[in-house]
């Protein structure tokens, strides 16, 4: 078992949707989250997450794009990411650290929405095992769990997390974000420099 790569669930039946397995390499998704300032790469259970765009026109499959090639671009269909954050992430304003983040996989959890989901939403984990439609599921019976290929994971910084538990690279800040942040710091170096400059008395 100790072989075993970390959050493997010792199961070989891979249709099984609540427990995440993630055996094999690659299935790596590399994204920025909205309102983030880092790039994230997130792991996804073995044969879960879509082929990206390029791959989808050459008619690839997921274990030429994600395994065999290691694409780790947005996949040509929505993918459903639940993250949550753990105490690690944040100071004590609740502010988010300005340190490494590793994002690591955990069950499946019963969350809900406050609000319905449209009718072109996956189904639930529940319809999805008793083999119910989307019409069913969230326009009939209004189910507001998230969609079956939801996949479940935690945000926390490297250094409070065991290394043992690691499976992708760490969190990146963001290249437009470092960009932004290098302009912003030109300009107040520029601002400072024409303050001195206009302070100086006039010689003559």
């Amino acid at each position: 078992m100790s072989r075993l790569p970390p959050y493997s669930t010792f199961r070989t039946d891979k249709s099984h949707i609540l427990i995440p397995q993630a055996i094999s390499r690659g299935n790596i998704l590399t994204f920025t989250p909205r309102g983030f300032n880092q790039v994230l790469n997130v792991k996804f259970p073995d044969s879960r997450l879509a082929v990206c765009e390029k791959c989808k026109k050459n008619y690839k499959t997921r274990e030429s794009c994600r395994v065999r090639s290691g694409h780790n671009t947005a996949p040509w269909t929505t993918a459903y990411i639940c993250i949550t954050l753990d105490s690690s992430c944040t100071d004590e304003e609740g502010k988010f650290v300005d340190k490494p983040l590793t994002v690591r996989m955990s069950n499946w959890q019963p969350l809900c929405l406050k609000k319905d989901f449209s009718t072109s939403t996956p189904v639930c984990a529940s319809c999805k095992k008793t083999n119910r439609t989307k019409s069913f599921c969230r326009e009939r019976h209004r189910h507001r769990q998230l969609p079956w290929c939801t996949v479940y994971v935690i945000l926390s910084a490297v250094e409070s997390t065991d290394p043992s538990t690691v499976v992708a690279a760490p969190s990146q800040l963001n290249a437009k974000q470092d960009e932004k942040e290098g302009e912003n710091e030109e300009n107040e170096e520029n601002k400072k420099t024409t303050a001195a400059a206009s302070s100086d008395p006039k010689k003559g």
